[in-house]
């Protein structure tokens, strides 16, 4: 068996999600650069993106979908992932899901995180984590 080598190449953590919020990981900083921005995923062939919900959420029916999307050669995002969620699944309590970011496609240079916060009566998501681990 060969040696497997996991590059950690996004962690975020402490998040609050909810309808007003960025959507997009572009404002929120990377832990593993210091910086904010599109995820450099150049040096993976694939990768697995981990997303957990620490609290409760708040809101009626509150539901969060997360998605992968890479950047074509215009700098346009094109959804990578389940059409549904990151694992195929939306989160509407605590836990966590995963899903592969590549899903058959040949990945790009830049990659982001995107999300949709459901519900009504404001809902929330507050200690939400991202990471994103990834194999040469």
């Amino acid at each position: 068996m060969g040696a497997y080598r996991d590059t950690l190449l996004f962690k975020a953590t402490g998040l609050t999600l909810n309808s007003n919020t960025d959507h997009v990981t572009a404002g929120i900083t990377n832990g593993v650069t210091g910086a904010p921005g599109a995820i450099d995923i150049s040096r993976i062939s694939s990768g697995l993106l981990v997303v957990t919900v620490a609290n409760a959420p708040t809101g009626s029916s509150p539901t969060l979908a997360v998605f992968f999307e890479v950047a074509d050669a215009y700098g346009t995002y094109v959804q990578t992932s389940s059409a549904t969620s990151i694992g195929g699944a939306l989160l509407n309590s605590t836990g966590f899901t995963y899903g592969l970011i590549n899903n058959g496609y040949v990945l790009t240079n830049t990659g982001r995180i995107r999300w949709v916060v459901g519900g009504t009566a404001t809902p929330t998501f507050t200690g939400v984590s991202f990471s994103i681990h990834g194999r040469p």
